[in-house]
């Protein structure tokens, strides 16, 4: 009797010990996930601290690119998943996943701040800065937050700049030169960088180192501005959209003098001729778009 009675004392100090051990890492984990969704509440909102990454449509790199997003850019996190984060732009509330190694994390307080900040951007490619002893290449289009008297502010660090830079709204005639600037710029699906570009992501970013905010796909873009009753009335600077078979706004392109039309189509940035029926290419001897309307935003 006396051996099964150690024994089973025994066992009770054992079930015990296990079962103190299972709450106590239990309460270890409750602590380290609150402390994981703090981080996940706290951190909702980041800018982009590289030159230009990819916004994909799914939370994998094999994804397709929806549009490119630029340094200085700030944005929402709305949801993080694995190594990625679903967020949402600033500058046009576009959304789309993100490698969350690629994001540098802001308060909310740095996001309301660079909202009313002023617009700087720079206007021509190939200026380098040097962030945190890193130096980052800045692309056409890409704004300057905080910019002034030649340096803008990086978070916590002034950043020294001595690239051109534009501010403001420009007039339909600087807006053309900035359209002409991309002429045989590759075309690339989602692109919206002098590297490549596709139809809306060439008039949004030439609309936007103007001074305007328009939405990042055709679609939408059709649905900003006024309607143009005519194409005789369209001005140089206008947005011509096309359509497909089905109705749909598949295309945009910004007007020209002489009813030419300078857009993105066909491997490159090009100028073709423009009329009531839509866009002829010399080269292909026929129509590629067929016309559905004209809108300004001026």
């Amino acid at each position: 009797m006396k051996p099964n009675f150690w024994k089973c004392l025994f066992l009770r100090y054992l079930l015990l010990f296990v079962l103190l051990s299972s709450c106590k890492s239990m309460q270890n984990n409750n602590l380290e996930t609150s402390k994981n969704s703090m981080d996940k509440v706290q951190n909702t909102y980041a800018l982009a601290y590289l030159s230009l990454v990819p916004l994909r449509a799914t939370p994998e790199h094999r994804s397709e690119m929806v549009s490119q997003v630029l340094f200085g850019e700030y944005m929402k996190v709305l949801e993080t998943k694995d190594e990625w984060s679903h967020i949402q732009l600033e500058q046009d509330s576009y959304k789309g996943w993100i490698e969350t190694s690629q994001l540098f994390p802001i308060s909310e307080k740095d996001f309301e701040r660079y909202i009313t900040s002023p617009k700087i951007k720079v206007i021509k490619d190939g200026s380098f800065v040097e962030i945190d002893e890193r130096k980052t290449y800045l692309l056409k289009g890409t704004t300057l937050p905080y910019y002034n008297d030649g340096s803008f502010n990086f978070v916590d660090e002034k950043i020294q700049f001595s690239g051109m830079t534009i501010a403001g709204k420009q007039n339909r005639k600087q807006l053309v030169e900035i359209a002409n600037s991309y002429l045989n710029v590759p075309y690339l699906w989602g692109g919206k960088t002098s590297f490549g570009v596709d139809c809306s992501g060439f008039s949004q970013m030439v609309y936007h180192i103007c001074g305007y905010t328009i939405q990042r796909d055709a679609s939408l873009q059709a649905q900003q501005g006024q309607l143009v009753a005519f194409l005789e009335q369209a001005t140089a600077g206008d947005l011509a959209f096309f359509d497909n078979e089905e109705g749909n706004i598949t295309h945009v392109g910004i007007v020209l003098e002489d009813r030419k039309i300078i857009h993105a189509a066909k491997g490159k940035v090009r100028i073709d001729r423009l009329d009531q029926e839509g866009i002829y290419n010399d080269e292909l001897k026929k129509y590629t778009h067929h016309l559905r309307m004209v809108r300004s935003y001026f």
